[in-house]
Order: structure tokens, then sequence, then C-alpha cells
């Protein structure tokens, strides 16, 4: 898989909708945005640590968070220099699409 790369986005808030398969899909959020919420049509893994195309469990990625079907997460952003700008994705079985909305606090 190739990473989504939107580190230079500079438009708020932006909807990104991302293809899903079973393998982890790593996306970089841009340095500004505060907060993000997704939301899968089937259940879905999340992390913010790993690589792309890694599995999740197993040998793969061990932290992660399970997401049902059409629930919605949101997640606040940490801000400055040790925040986190990796988000990973993945469909728990099959393929389907997230919708990410990323966001920026005036």
């Amino acid at each position: 898989m190739a990473i989504i790369d939107l580190s230079n986005t500079n438009t708020y808030p932006l909807v990104k909708r991302v293809a899903l398969s079973t393998a982890a899909q790593q996306i970089t959020l841009p340095r500004d945005c505060t907060q993000i919420t997704f939301t899968a049509e089937v259940d879905m893994y999340w992390a913010n640590n790993g690589d792309d195309g890694d599995a999740f469990g197993g040998s793969g990625i061990l932290e992660y968070v399970p997401l049902t079907q059409n629930l919605v997460q949101t997640v606040k952003m940490e801000i400055g220099r040790q925040s986190n700008r990796t988000l990973l994705v993945a469909a728990q079985t099959g393929t389907a699409a997230v919708s990410i909305i990323i966001e920026k606090d005036k």
C-alpha cells in the first residue's frame, strides 16, 4: 500500500475517504490538525504506531482500537513536538472505506 500523506494540508475541515483492506493503511496527518473524526462501513481497527501494510494483531500491530461498523470515533490531537501524526486504519474483514474528518481549532 502507499502511504497517504496529508501533512501539507492547509484547508480545514478536510474530509478524506480512504479505501480499506485488512492490511494497515497509513495516513500522515497535518501538523496543525487538532482533532480527527472517523467512521467506517465495516468493523475496523485503528492505531497510531505501526507501518503501512502491517497486519493488526498477531506479530503485527499489537496496540490498536477496534471500532464497530458505523460508530463515530473522535480523537483530540496533541499539538507540538511530541505529537504523533500517524494514523493506521484497516477493515477487520474484507474491504470497505473509512471517512475521516480532519479539523483544526482556531
